[in-house]
């Protein structure tokens, strides 16, 4: 019979001791956790019920233990136990077989055994995951790979591993590099699809979810760019191929003030000329229609816009008109007429500026525009020129403050 101590146990990590009752069953359910049921019903495992302890009575009602064959599997190798021993532990002395503090075994070590049944040993060791980066250490029982993401709660979970799942673990330990899955959306139109991937492209994205593109369908990000954590995912449906022609792109013509240049006079500094542009465009499937749609557009010629000068430079006047008008008291008849407000407006009867005009004095006095818009300065000459006009008849102007221009 072999000696199962003797099989090194893990000598780098020293001496094991034997862990109580409580600590073996701990582990023992992390263990069941890899296990598939067939395994223990092809084996017989006696696991939570006492069985008969193989006791044969003799007519004198002496019992004697009877010799029972217990299958052992420690760490996937199988031994042939024949011992007088009733219960999971005995079966384990009888081999020679010390527990570690991390090893699991089942049934649990009180469990008595009957003839045939197995028992099952597993020996703990280190599994170390970096995933996406941050490496954490698990002592886990498991044989391969795929028992120990199972055991440490990542068996369902999408990761891009540097070890296949069938890859065994040793005892002495295994670090597995890991990348978790990226949450991604694939956009068609009006599909939207949330996947979680670990594909290292985003055309591996689209082909693993099914997505067969066109020949001249349009993706965004290019196809070689490495998915992201909140990526998205822009599928255009390009239904004919794309033409290219070049469009006009019209100059605009801006306008500035030059207050060098009288009011109303305008002078073109820069002609306008306008550029060129090359426009691609195509038959796209847009909100389940289909539409002519621009792909891409290059300026092939900057416009130049146009530059027009604009005059704001107020008119000067000549105040003298000759006659009597040039000799009145203008100023009085102002501040009468509005309290010399050349800005002033009677919406309500229709006046305006210093004096107060209509739009139809004002006019005949030669003035243009709005009275109240024009300078002082001209107010006052479209007076004195609108007085004379009336040969002095200032009551038919100005009935009620007239009178000031005399004062």
């Amino acid at each position: 019979m072999p000696s199962w101590s003797s099989r090194s146990r893990r000598s780098h990590r020293g001496t094991r001791r034997a862990p109580n009752k409580s600590s073996a069953e701990t582990q023992a359910q992390r263990l069941l956790a890899v296990i598939s049921p067939s395994w223990w019903r092809s084996r017989r495992v006696a696991i939570g019920a006492a069985v008969a302890a193989g006791v044969v009575l003799i007519g004198g009602g002496t019992a004697f233990a009877m010799e029972q064959r217990i299958t052992l599997d420690v760490d996937g190798e199988e031994q042939s136990v024949h011992t007088y021993g009733a219960t999971v532990q005995e079966v384990l002395n009888s081999a020679e077989v010390e527990l570690g503090e991390h090893d699991a075994v089942a049934p649990a070590l009180d469990t008595e055994l009957a003839p045939g049944d197995h028992v099952l040993v597993r020996s703990g060791r280190e599994f170390t995951l970096e995933l996406d980066g941050e490496p954490e250490t698990h002592w886990v029982t498991a044989l391969t790979v795929g028992e120990a993401l199972d055991q440490i709660g990542l068996g369902g979970e999408a990761l891009e591993l540097s070890a296949d799942h069938s890859d065994p673990v040793p005892e002495s330990g295994l670090e597995v590099e890991a990348t978790g899955a990226r949450q991604v959306v694939i956009l068609r139109d009006r599909t939207r699809t949330e996947v979680a991937t670990t594909a290292g492209t985003v055309e591996e994205v689209l082909d693993d979810n099914g997505v067969e593109l066109g020949e001249h369908d349009i993706v965004e990000p290019e196809l070689d760019a490495e998915p992201v954590d909140g990526m998205v995912i822009d599928v255009l449906e390009v239904l004919s191929e794309p033409e290219t022609e070049k469009k006009k792109i019209e100059a605009e013509t801006e306008e500035r003030d030059n207050d060098e240049m009288e009011k109303g006079e305008k002078e073109v500094v820069q002609e306008p000329e306008d550029g060129v542009k090359e426009v691609t465009s195509a038959t796209v499937i847009k909100e389940g229609e289909e539409t002519e749609h621009v792909l891409k557009e290059k300026v092939l010629e900057e416009p130049i816009d146009g530059i027009v000068e604009v005059g704001t430079k107020e008119p000067e006047f000549d105040p003298n008109v000759g006659g009597e008008a040039d000799s009145l008291n203008w100023d009085a008849l102002a501040q009468c007429e509005s309290n010399g407000d050349p800005t002033a407006v009677n919406e309500a009867g229709g006046y305006y500026g210093l004096y107060q005009f209509s739009m139809a004095t004002w006019q005949s006095a030669g003035g243009s525009g709005n009275p109240a818009e024009a300078s002082p300065e001209e107010q006052t000459m479209r007076a004195k020129k609108l007085y004379n006009l009336v040969d002095g008849n200032w009551e038919g102007q100005w009935p009620e403050c007239g009178s000031n221009l005399f004062n």
